[in-house]
């Protein structure tokens, strides 16, 4: 008989309940931690319900969903976890209470295992050296929902053994995801890359050069992005989004690419958080949503400035765009992007090819910044990242060299 692969899951709320369906559909043996086991039993449930809607839509069959199902485990003592190989913790983001919940289940596992946390920004070095066994710590960063996003930041802290990481990487690749393997640094790869994504949108907005749905119509028809930045931010919700913009800002030591934007932080203040309190940029209550803030002067010819290097720009990549104000914003939101993923390459964060895959499967770009780069040529980026830096004029756009 083959022997499964196990893993203990600490946390049975969205995120948790969702790495435990990926892990058990895979074929891994999952015991489901939770300090209250009605929560984990909801929690079981709720991926019964799912599992039988892939059945309904035949993705998978109706044994496989049966087999997932009996290899998840609510753990009723903690003597049950000396078997996993991993402990993964998918609680709340706050160092004290991750220390505190995992340090009791230490005794209780295998003195090899790898204890993995789900941390979106908290310190994987830190967290592993509370816990007294940094070696075996490891980010295991799932994006929500767990089971429909294909991207795994996997964080080396500073004294995690490269072994474990790899171990890690291997697990997530053999669950169907790709994986980005990234340095332990404030936002990882994509919460610090995908910041200008929506930073550069609200400067060209209190710029007054373009409206907001202008500016989500030209990355979506231009850049091919799924969402624009403002319709995103209003589903992220203003709250959170700028929380992280502020928290990967103060600890790269505040450079301008970075800064959080006023319009951006004034919508928190006055409560309009986004489609959750039904008003953010947009209003949700109409249909379509309708803007909510303006720019203050809308541009409406070209600011005065060499546009020779943007307009050959978008000639490299045949945006056939005849709104000149539409080209200004797509280059201005993308090339913020290229130039944080230039810094964050030249920071140590990540290799070129783990920045694309992160922000390829993360955020679910069309295509990586560093693809894009080399779409463009190396030379164009340069000359229209000083083109857009004349324009600007506060840093945003020097790169590392």
């Amino acid at each position: 008989m083959t022997v499964e692969n196990e893993i203990a899951i600490l946390g049975t709320g969205a995120m948790g309940a969702g790495i435990a369906q990926v892990a058990a559909i895979h074929g891994w043996s999952v015991r489901m931690i939770d300090c209250d086991p009605e929560t984990a039993a909801k929690a079981k449930d709720g991926i019964g319900t799912r599992l039988q809607r892939q059945v309904e839509k035949g993705r998978i069959s109706e044994s496989e969903a049966g087999e997932a199902m009996v290899r998840l485990h609510i753990v009723q003592s903690d003597s049950e976890l000396d078997s996993c190989e991993v402990l993964l913790e998918a609680i709340v983001e706050d160092m004290e209470i991750k220390t505190k919940a995992v340090a009791p289940l230490l005794d209780h596992l295998h003195s090899e295992a790898i204890i993995a946390t789900n941390t979106s920004s908290l310190s994987v070095t830190e967290l592993g050296q509370k816990l007294g066994c940094p070696s075996r710590v490891v980010g295991m960063h799932f994006f929500n929902p767990a089971p429909i996003m294909k991207l795994v930041e996997v964080i080396r802290g500073r004294e995690t053994d490269p072994v474990v990481v790899d171990r890690i990487a291997e697990i997530a690749s053999s669950w169907n995801k790709h994986v980005a393997v990234a340095a332990d640094t404030p936002g990882f790869i994509v919460n610090r890359v995908a910041r200008p994504y929506y930073l550069e949108a609200f400067r060209c907005m209190e710029d007054g050069l373009a409206t907001a749905d202008l500016i989500d119509e030209t990355m979506r028809s231009l850049g091919g992005f799924r969402m624009g930045p403002f319709e995103l931010t209003d589903f992220i919700g203003h709250d959170v989004n700028t929380a992280t913009t502020r928290t990967v800002w103060d600890c790269w030591n505040r450079p301008t690419r970075l800064a959080p934007s006023l319009m951006q932080e004034q919508l928190v203040a006055e409560g309009r958080l986004g489609k959750k309190s039904g008003t953010g940029v947009y209003d949700w209550s109409t249909e379509p949503p309708s803007p909510t803030i303006h720019p203050s002067n809308e541009a409406s010819t070209v600011p005065g400035f060499d546009m020779g290097s943007i307009m050959k720009m978008a000639n490299q990549l045949d945006l056939k765009c005849q709104n000149p104000i539409q080209t200004i914003v797509f280059a201005r939101i993308l090339f913020a992007i290229l130039n944080e993923a230039l810094w964050a390459q030249h920071d140590g964060v990540a290799e070129a090819a783990d920045i694309d895959t992160a922000m390829q499967y993360g955020v679910n770009y069309p295509i990586g910044p560093f693809k894009w780069m080399e779409d463009i040529g190396l030379d164009l980026v340069k000359e229209t990242m000083k083109s857009l830096e004349s324009m600007t004029g506060d840093g945003r756009f020097i790169t590392p060299d």
